[in-house]
């Protein structure tokens, strides 16, 4: 960045009074060594994927207590006389080579308030990770103890174990997608699945008929091995292997979800390649988990349909999940579905600078980064996310306008490395699904409420007057996917609603009254 930029952007800053943040620090003076030296390191780590930082002194922050923002800047500032300059800025120059390797920084002196400030800029660079030494640590004048530190919101810190790791594969450049799989060749992806892909994005003709390794060559899925024959790197294979689960331990959805009337979980799996997970999972809720009721108003031709949970939040959380899940971690993506929420499970954080408590906050993410840059670009192209860093916000849309309850993420600690999303089931319908009576309703609303009948209701009225009717027929009716005409059978059974006499090709439906 251009030093007459980075001048303009922190008298821009403090003509607004910005708060402090991942990128803005604030010192009164030169004194304060020890916050100075770790700041510019937690800088320089740019843990939160900032462009620049800013770490200005000669600025006293303060709290407002009419608008209750703390750590802004205060005006008139406290300044730097100008005959202190020159030696406060060797006296920085000083202390910030107690910093290894030798970061990337600038010292910029402005005037504001006619009073003088400096800035140190620090921007981020990839010879890291940058730590202080102990060499600051012995000093009796700064006494910070020597480690890698970061920035996370207004706080300069040592990291604990999870994010140093994270620290150290970014500074590494490591990126598990990208590499190549330990045992996958191109043998092992399906060329039925790459053409598949390529006519679904729309490629040209000459493309979709390439020979198979011209076709994974030019969407660069493979990488010629020095012992002879085309290594897969891992992003094809979450993408086109048949079974992915094969070279990539867990990569795969399950939906674990409570039996109705008991205290028994009972699982469904996921396999094949992600994009192909991300369909069914969506289908499977859309046939199995999703339900409404219809609100009619007697004076209006309109009417309101409720949702239990609205599809665009389950698709969003669901692809989000698979999207950002960290696939060198042998864990599987959970999606728990209770009596009153579904509870989505990563095994892993978001990458800074999101955060748990932004993902609680904020609606859209403009910054965010990816874990697997060739996935979302792939998902992108199939229309699975609509645009980079917007699935959140469509969810959140999409709760507030069924009037379901917000969205919640954990944990709410810096400790525990995962991220849970739960979403609420909508209030109203659980009401009226947990035996709130037509009359009832209608007495307290004046509305008419019809409740849509469900899926497992449906299959009975077609078995009483079908009693031979096949599952894959019972599908095909109810536009639902086999599997799912399978579970529900399977469950009426079960619950003893119906039952099943003669052989499976020649036998009939039974209805249980």
């Amino acid at each position: 960045m251009q030093l007459l930029d980075i001048k303009r952007i922190a008298h821009n800053i403090l003509e607004n009074q910005n708060i402090e943040s991942s990128f803005i620090e604030y010192k009164k003076s030169a004194n304060f060594k020890d916050k100075i030296l770790k700041t510019a390191c937690a800088f320089a780590n740019n843990y939160m994927n900032n462009e620049i930082g800013l770490l200005f002194v000669g600025i006293e922050e303060v709290y407002n207590k009419e608008t209750g923002e703390k750590a802004i800047p205060k005006r008139p500032i406290e300044g730097i006389k100008e005959s202190k300059i020159e030696g406060i800025e060797n006296e920085l120059k000083s202390l910030l080579s107690n910093i290894h390797p030798k970061i990337n920084y600038h010292i910029i002196t402005d005037k504001i308030d006619d009073e003088y400030y400096i800035v140190i800029a620090v921007e981020s660079g990839s010879n890291g990770p940058f730590q202080t030494s102990e060499r600051a640590e012995k000093d009796k004048e700064i006494r910070l103890k020597a480690g890698r530190y970061i920035r996370v919101g207004r706080d300069s810190r040592l990291p604990n174990p999870t994010e140093e790791f994270e620290l150290l594969k970014k500074f590494a450049n490591f990126s598990f997608s990208s590499n190549l799989n330990g045992t996958a060749t191109i043998d092992d992806l399906s060329y039925e699945y790459m053409k598949e892909y390529l006519l679904q994005t729309g490629a040209k003709k000459d493309i979709r008929e390439m020979s198979k390794l011209d076709m994974a060559k030019s969407m660069g899925l493979v990488s010629e091995s020095e012992y002879g024959g085309y290594r897969a790197k891992n992003f094809a294979v979450l993408m086109f292997a048949e079974t992915p689960n094969k070279f990539i331990p867990n990569a795969h959805v399950e939906i674990i979800r409570e039996i109705d009337g008991t205290d028994k979980m009972e699982s469904k799996r996921f396999d094949g390649p992600v994009w192909i997970q991300a369909k069914q999972v969506s289908k499977y809720f859309e046939d199995n988990i999703m339900a409404s009721y219809t609100i009619r108003e007697a004076d209006k031709i309109e009417h309101k349909i409720i949702y239990n949970y609205p599809l665009t939040a389950f698709e969003e959380l669901a692809t989000n999940a698979i999207l950002h899940k960290e696939y060198d971690t042998p864990e599987y993506v959970g999606i728990y579905i209770y009596k009153d929420r579904i509870s989505f499970v990563n095994h892993n954080r978001p990458l800074p600078p999101v955060t748990i408590e932004a993902l609680n906050r904020d609606r859209s993410f403009d910054r965010r980064q990816y874990l697997n840059k060739e996935l979302k670009d792939m998902f992108f192209s199939l229309n699975l996310i609509e645009s980079y860093g917007s699935g959140i916000r469509r969810a959140k849309d999409a709760l507030l306008e069924n009037g379901s309850p917000e969205l919640k993420f954990y944990p709410d600690n810096e400790e525990d490395n995962y991220t849970n999303a739960v979403m609420g089931i909508n209030s109203e319908f659980l009401k009226v699904f947990n035996g709130s009576t037509t009359q009832e309703t209608t007495q307290e609303t004046t509305q008419e409420i019809k409740i849509e009948k469900s899926v497992s209701n449906r299959i009975i009225e077609l078995m009483m007057m079908e009693p031979n009717i096949t599952a894959k027929q019972i599908a095909e009716h109810l536009n639902v996917s086999f599997d799912g005409a399978r579970y529900h059978i399977k469950k009426l059974r079960a619950d003893g609603k119906i039952k099943r006499e003669g052989s499976t090709k020649s036998g009939k439906w039974v209805v249980m009254k």
